[in-house]
Formats: structure tokens, sequence, C-alpha cells
């Protein structure tokens, strides 16, 4: 009996099973809080995510803002926390510290997440706390931007309307809590041709002399342009002024008197043929015949004439003003309430004058030189249609523009039809787009309710990189492109 026991006591002894069960009762409870501890985790890993967005967005808001004081940037910050990390969310937000270093220019915000655990509290974790801080480097460039914007007759109605309430939106957005000695803008509206003002009339540059070789180009015997506004008795310049000859209608060729072909000159519209089909005969041609170019080019005709309908020699200028890089944004407002909706589309001339807007040389003057590199040039150029000017089946083959007559080639193609001249002025724009974004120029462009794709394609590939490319069917979308525009000028980057 006793050998019977003994082996009884030894087989239980080595029964592997029991082993494995009491083993897995002791395992049981740490095996299920690390599998529901995870969660628990991952609960904490979220939190943090939705902590560093939310802290980015108000370091990046509180950035902007640079008059504020710690106080004021930590309830600012507040807002801006709450609205990107709501109560609903996982986790409580606390502990929230802004720092802002005057010095170096950086913006510190950091908080705390406290998330509840559900399952660590089993084994004393009651809460997971996570940490984040963000930090940025307020933008300490300069900037430097043109707004080129289309004035012409399609954008009449609401749509002016709506572009001036949309550029006012954007200067509202870069000149809140801006430094003024850090930022200038420019406004070039632009029709057929662009408007530099009549303050410079007769200036070097507009070639009083007539040296350049298309000051003379409609008129015979040669006419200084200036003369002729002298003595013609009804009718003076109105500030607009032509493209130069290719390639300096695009480039930004500083004018220099002993290169004549670098000289700028005053819009003169000539007084056409009365003979003829024509839509700007405004004087007696004072001679008779079939030759209606002759008729044209009769240069003393203008000599105590006045102009007896219409515009006459201003027919066409119809663009506002440009202003020039100014830090005083009531100036820029007041040239954005002062643009109309009149003429035809010009892309190219308009793009030109933005380049010339933010050069450092003349005609304008006040922008830093183009290798500064704490300054941003950027332009903004809109357009609500396809370039465009009316061909015409007479002596001139077009109507007058900032190209001349497309009788005379300067264009680049002697032409009447309205699609080879259209395709003309696109060649020109995307020469004058890559010319801008060589120099360096940030260039976003938009299309307001525009139906062309290829103006679409074009203005995409105008931009500097497709992302900053807008196409707005709508003044809610125009407004809103303005709006991301002025973000990214705000040129303000995380750096951690």
């Amino acid at each position: 009996m006793y050998s019977s026991l003994v082996r009884y006591l030894r087989r239980w002894a080595g029964d592997r099973s029991g082993n494995v069960a009491l083993m897995f009762s002791l395992l049981l409870l740490p095996l299920m809080v690390l599998t529901g501890g995870s969660v628990d985790l991952n609960q904490a890993l979220n939190a943090r995510t939705r902590l560093a967005q939310a802290l980015d967005a108000a370091a990046l808001a509180v950035g902007v803002q640079t008059s504020l004081t710690e106080e004021e940037a930590a309830e600012f910050a507040l807002g801006f926390i709450t609205a990107n990390y709501p109560a609903g969310e996982i986790g409580e937000v606390g502990d929230i510290q802004v720092a802002i270093d005057s010095v170096n220019d950086i913006v510190t915000v950091g908080a705390e997440a406290r998330v509840t655990t559900h399952v660590l509290n089993l084994i004393g974790i009651n809460a997971i706390t996570v940490h984040w801080e963000s930090e940025v480097q307020r933008a300490r460039r300069r900037l430097e931007l043109a707004m080129v914007l289309d004035n012409t007759g399609s954008m009449g109605g609401s749509k002016i309307s709506s572009l001036r309430g949309a550029a006012r939106l954007l200067t509202d957005i870069l000149f809140e809590g801006a430094d003024p000695d850090r930022l200038k803008i420019g406004l070039v509206p632009f029709a057929s041709t662009v408007n530099v003002g009549t303050g410079y009339e007769r200036a070097w540059w507009l070639d009083p002399a007539a040296l350049s070789p298309l000051h003379s180009e409609n008129f015979i015997p040669a006419a200084n342009r200036w003369d002729l506004f002298d003595t013609i008795t009804n009718r003076d310049w109105t500030g607009c002024v032509e493209a130069r000859s290719i390639p300096h209608d695009v480039e930004d060729t500083l004018p220099a008197n002993a290169s004549p072909e670098t000289l700028f000159l005053p819009y003169f519209a000539p007084d056409e043929s009365s003979y003829g089909s024509y839509p700007n005969s405004y004087m007696s041609d004072q001679m008779s015949g079939s030759d209606q170019r002759a008729r044209m080019r009769n240069s003393p005709k203008y000599a105590g004439a006045s102009v007896s309908s219409g515009d006459g020699p201003g027919w066409g200028c119809t663009a506002r003003p440009i202003t020039p890089l100014t830090g005083n944004q009531a100036s820029i407002n007041a040239g954005i309430a002062d643009m109309i909706a009149s003429g035809t589309t010009n892309i190219p001339i308009g793009i030109s004058w933005g380049i010339r807007v933010l050069s450092p040389g003349e005609p304008f003057t006040q922008g830093v030189a183009w290798d500064e590199d704490d300054t941003i040039k950027a332009m903004v150029v809109l357009t609500d249609g396809e370039n465009y000017l009316n061909g015409r089946g007479n002596s001139n083959y077009s109507d007058y523009s900032g190209y001349g007559y497309m009788r005379d080639g300067r264009l680049g193609i002697v032409s009447s039809s309205d699609s080879a001249i259209r395709n003309a002025l696109d060649d020109r724009t995307a020469a004058a787009c890559d010319y801008a974004k060589g120099l360096g120029i940030r260039v976003y462009t938009i299309t307001f309710q525009v139906n062309s794709s290829s103006t679409r394609n074009m203005m995409q590939a105008c931009a500097t990189h497709p992302g900053l490319y807008f196409d707005s069917p709508s003044s809610d979308a125009l407004r809103d492109a303005f709006e991301m525009i002025a973000g990214d000028l705000s040129n303000l980057r995380l750096s951690r």
C-alpha cells in the first residue's frame, strides 16, 4: 500500500497540465492589462497628434500678430487651441504656455493633454499625460507684392465689385499686425494697356526727345508725340504707355537714352482715315485720295486741331493709374476703389508692368534690389478672360492698343486674325511669366469665371507652381483665393 501511494504522488507531481493551468492563471491579468493597455497608449498617441496640430495652429496665429504681449498672446492662443482641440476630443488640455522671443522673433506654444485610462488603471495608472511644444520662426524677410488685376470691360457689374472686395481683403490680412517697414504693395490695373499716371509727363524714360524708332511709327513726316499732344487744343496725355519692342516689351530692361529702343512711349492712338471703315477717326485728314494709310499718317493735320468726338489719341486708354509700391494701406485701398471695368485684355503688358513695379530701377524705383535675400517679391495676376485685341479688315489690321496696330508687327505677327492675335498675346504672356519667375518673383495666378480651358491652362503654367494657381468660378471662390494667397504670403514656417 505504501508503494502504491508513492507512485500516485510521483505521477501528480509530474503532471505538466497542472503546471500550465497554474501558470496561465497567474499570467492572465498581466496579459489582459498589456493587451488592453495598448488601447490606452494608442489613445494617448492620438491625443498627442491632435495636440500638436492645435498648437501648430495657435503658434502660427500668434506669430502673425506682432504687437501682442505674452499675456495677450496666451489668451489669443487659447482660442485657437480650443477651436482645434474641442472639449469632445480625447484628453483634457492643460498647462498652456506661450513664450515670445522678441530678439530672435520666435514664438513658442506648449501644452499637455491628460488622457484617462480604462485598462491601465487596473495596475494603478489612472491617466497618461502627453506633452507638445510648437515653435514658429516669424518671417523676418520683407514682402513686396504687385497686384496685377484685369480691369477690362468683361469685369463690369458685380465682378469688379467682387474684385475690389477680395483685393481689399488681401491687403487687410497682410497689413494686420505687420511691420510697415517690411511690407509694400503695388497695384497694376490693366486693360489693352496700362496707365503710369500723368505725373510722369515728359519723364526722361518716356522719350521726350522722340529718340525711339517707334515714336514716329504712324506719323509722316516724323513727329514727336509730346508735341502733338501740345498742339491738339482739347486733349492731353492721359497717362497710358505702350509696349516696347520684343523682348523689351516684357523684360525689365533699364531705359537708357543711349539705347533708344529701351525707352517707353506715351500712348497715342492716331486719328484714323476718314475714308474707309475705321473706329477712331476724330479729326479732318486734311488730304484727299484713297490712300487710307497716308491719310492717317498725315502728321501736319494735328497742328492746332481739336478732337471732334471720343477720346481721340487716348482711345483705348481705359485703365486707372498704377499705384507704385507703398507701405501705406490707405493708398493701396484708394487705388483698388478707383478701379473700373473698360477695354480689352492684354495680360502680358500687365505682367510686364507688375515686374517694373517690383523692380529697383526706372520707371519705378521703390523696390529693393533683385538679389536682396531678406525680401520676398511676389505678384498676383488675375484675369477674367482670354487675351483679346480686335482684328480689323482695314489697312491697320486691328484696333490700336499697347502694341500699336497689328499691321506694324510689334507683337511679332502681321495679321488681322483674332485667333492669331490672341495666340501671339498668349505667347508674350508665357514669356512674361517665365521672365518674372526667372527673377525670383513668386507668381500667383487667378482666373475669375473663365470658361476657356486654354486660358486656365496658360494661367496655371504662369504660376510659380501649380499650387499657386486658383480657378475661381464665383465671387466667394475669389475671396477664398485672395485669402489663401494672403495666408501663404505670411511666410511663416514651423521650425519643429
